[in-house]
């Protein structure tokens, strides 16, 4: 478990990632929060082709399924024992549909991937998904990757689509822009030497 830098005005800040373990706290966290964006439960990078964001039983078992495989990965946020954020990464291979997204351009031959971000209301403005990206950028660096990419949104999408982040949020944690990803899209990229 991970403690962020500041303490959070709700109580003690720590992070864990996505497991079996940490299952029933993602899962916690989502349903408490309508699957979150209507029912995705962070499942729509994994799936190819059309994909349905309200088939929220449908969502949540195939999210399941891959956490118990082990092959969805996360950063869960903490307030004290209450999971108050999420950070979905993974390897290209796991997130594979933002290959088939319009002017994307792979940074790296096998990046990692940040796609989706989520702070629970009354846990906003604290800087919690800066600390959600800090600690999934360790994560990716402790698997092994050589460098993960991010996909912003900036100008009048963001305010709806803040789920991918900010440019400034992946500025201040070390990302660089890559280049444009669609109309106020972009990739941001970071190297990490691998191990």
């Amino acid at each position: 478990m991970t403690k962020p830098r500041s303490p959070h005005r709700h109580g003690k800040i720590s992070s864990r990632q996505l497991s079996p373990k940490t299952w029933p706290d993602f899962e916690k966290l989502f349903a408490s929060n309508g699957g979150v964006w209507g029912g995705c439960w962070c499942m729509f990078y994994h799936e190819p082709g059309s994909f349905d964001s309200k088939a929220y039983a449908e969502n949540k078992e195939a999210k399941r399924l891959l956490t118990m495989e082990r092959r969805a990965h996360g950063t869960l946020v903490y307030c004290g024992d209450d999971p108050v954020g999420w950070c979905q990464f993974g390897p290209k291979e796991e997130l594979g549909r933002i290959d088939r997204k319009r002017g994307y351009r792979a940074t790296s031959e096998h990046p990692w991937r940040i796609t989706c971000l989520f702070v629970a209301p009354g846990h906003r403005r604290a800087r919690l998904a800066s600390f959600a990206v800090r600690e999934s950028v360790r994560a990716i660096r402790r698997a092994g990757a050589e460098a993960v990419e991010a996909y912003p949104v900036e100008g009048e999408r963001s305010a709806t689509l803040l789920w991918s982040g900010t440019p400034h949020l992946f500025e201040e944690a070390g990302f660089a822009r890559a280049g444009p990803l669609g109309k106020g899209s972009w990739t941001y990229s970071m190297k990490l030497g691998g191990s």
